[in-house]
């Protein structure tokens, strides 16, 4: 590495623990942002040498003395295939990497440039890679390490100019004039001045009194407005306090929308995802900012198509949605409604059209989840309704669209298909999100929350052996990979095995009961 690139990682190390020192840190459990950092620059050099052809001895040499590994060739290719890198995957990995520098920018007046110079340092270093073998970069991947840093610089651009603009909406909130209500309120009616001779305050309407919330304290008979109270009358005395209704529990109480999107931003990996929801949610805000000011908007659908292999959030993050969808006022209620083929498509003609129109009617005022919706166009045989079905939804996503979403979902592929099946759905679903498949250090991060909402702790061994049997299955490509699902179906096989281990002993500690081992995790077998 050269001299003026190794200055370069030294400093973006520092700046990881001025990052941290802030409470700023990567959206990644369990992961400092030094770690982080170590591990997106491994895919960065990886995918970099990969693109080339055979990643060389020389390249090996340079990650190795650079991010401080002893890897060998096989450890590397391993490490490319298990973790899927894709120029998607890396933009996404070190995005994530960036925005806590980017957010310390923001704070920072003038803005600062931490989360600029890691964009720098990453050109910098992708160049200085390639040269490592003495020939001339291979111009493809030239072109790639380009885009890659262009897509960088965009992101950074985009996210400041959201921010400011933000700012300068809240700013100019804070300072425009408030005019009192009533008689010679408007800046626009007739100057007057309240209270003076000539202008005798106007009159005002009764106001009933609002009887006081329960705070605990015996309740107090609050006189009707219309009937005077003198002290000649007599004051009844307090009646049997009425059994309070019941009160609505903490955590049945509605999210807030800060509340929403910090528990969309607080799920595992899906980094990609969250940056176009949050893009889409910044719009939708700044929409309703302008309906509120009686500003003309054009019409906008937000229907959307989430693509992506099983396990990998999409039912999660549908329900979310709604949610935030419901705070910011889009949505009445926000309800989910989740249905598959099944739930619309009816074996009888005529029927098809009831029964689809019955579950678009739940889910007014909400979000409508279908689940594979590929199989609604999968079959074009004579006696299959699927597509009377699809012409069903395509009518109330038109005529409902101010309060009712539609989101469809499934494999990539077949999603494409169904997309293109018939003309008018590509152009409804004009929002397509796209969900990867997580990562083996993300699993790890999923299995350690899975064990911490159930009460269980993992010793250090045997969250290794874990890592490495998903690093292993990811690299296998199977057809029965699940993602986030086969995390719940390890997890349960490895508290069995807890359990068969200490069924038998009658002297067992709490300590034992809530601990996972290396002999819990250890050879356990998924479809």
């Amino acid at each position: 590495m050269q001299q003026d690139v190794a200055k370069q990682l030294s400093h973006i190390h520092a700046q990881c623990q001025v990052c941290e020192s802030h409470g700023y840190s990567v959206s990644v459990q369990g992961k400092s942002m030094q770690d982080y950092l170590r591990f997106t620059l491994l895919k960065f050099f990886v995918y970099l040498g990969a693109n080339s052809g055979n990643i060389s001895m020389n390249e090996i040499g340079y990650i190795n003395g650079a991010l401080g590994y002893m890897m060998s060739a096989e450890q590397i290719d391993r490490f490319h295939v298990s973790c899927k890198i894709t120029k998607y995957s890396l933009k996404d990995s070190i995005i994530t990497l960036m925005m806590p520098f980017l957010r310390l920018d923001l704070e920072t007046s003038p803005m600062g440039g931490m989360s600029l110079a890691l964009i720098e340092f990453l050109n910098q270093a992708g160049l200085d890679f390639m040269q490592v073998d003495g020939h001339k970069p291979d111009p493809f991947v030239m072109q790639d390490l380009a885009a890659l840093i262009l897509a960088l610089r965009n992101f950074r651009m985009e996210y400041i100019s959201n921010w400011e603009k933000m700012i300068a909406e809240q700013q100019r909130i804070k300072n425009r004039p408030s005019y009192p209500t009533g008689y010679g309120s408007s800046p626009w009616n007739t100057p007057s001045t309240p209270n003076t001779p000539n202008h005798p305050p106007a009159p005002q309407s009764p106001v009933r009194p609002q009887a006081p919330a329960y705070n605990g304290r015996p309740n107090i008979p609050v006189t009707p407005a219309n009937t005077p109270f003198t002290p000649q009358q007599p004051v009844q005395p307090t009646q049997p306090k009425q059994p309070a209704a019941p009160q609505v529990k903490t955590e049945d109480k509605p999210l807030t929308l800060e509340e929403q999107l910090q528990k969309l931003n607080d799920l595992t990996g899906l980094d990609a995802v969250k940056a176009d929801l949050n893009s889409l949610i910044n719009l939708i805000r700044v929409r309703k900012m302008r309906e509120e000011r009686g500003m003309p908007q054009a019409p906008m659908s937000l229907h959307m198509a989430f693509l992506g292999n099983p396990g990998t959030g999409k039912t999660t993050v549908a329900r979310i949605l709604a949610g935030i969808y419901h705070s910011l006022g889009v949505l009445e209620k926000g309800q989910l409604v989740e249905v598959d083929r099944s739930g619309l498509v009816s074996g009888y003609v005529g029927q098809t059209a009831i029964k689809t129109k019955e579950v678009i009617d739940s889910a007014m005022g909400g979000v409508l989840f279908i689940d594979e919706a590929y199989a609604l166009t999968a079959s074009t045989g004579k006696n299959d309704f699927g597509m009377e079905a699809v012409n069903t939804l395509l009518k109330a996503m038109e005529d409902h669209r101010d309060d009712f979403i539609v989101i469809v979902a499934g494999y990539t592929d077949l999603m494409e298909e169904f997309l293109d099946s018939n003309p008018g759905l590509r152009s409804r679903f004009n929002k397509i999100i796209n969900f990867q498949d997580y990562m083996p250090d993300e699993l790890l991060d999923i299995f350690k929350s899975t064990c911490t909402r159930s009460g269980m702790t993992v010793t250090p061994e045997a969250e290794q052996e874990v890592l490495a049997y998903f690093v292993q299955r990811c690299g296998m490509n199977l057809k029965t990979f699940a993602n986030a699902r086969d995390i719940r179906n390890f997890y349960e096989r490895a508290i069995t095995k807890q359990a068969n281990r200490l069924a038998n002993d009658p002297n067992i500690t709490d300590a034992e009961l809530t601990t996972l081992t290396l002999e819990d995790v250890k050879d356990i077998e998924l479809n």
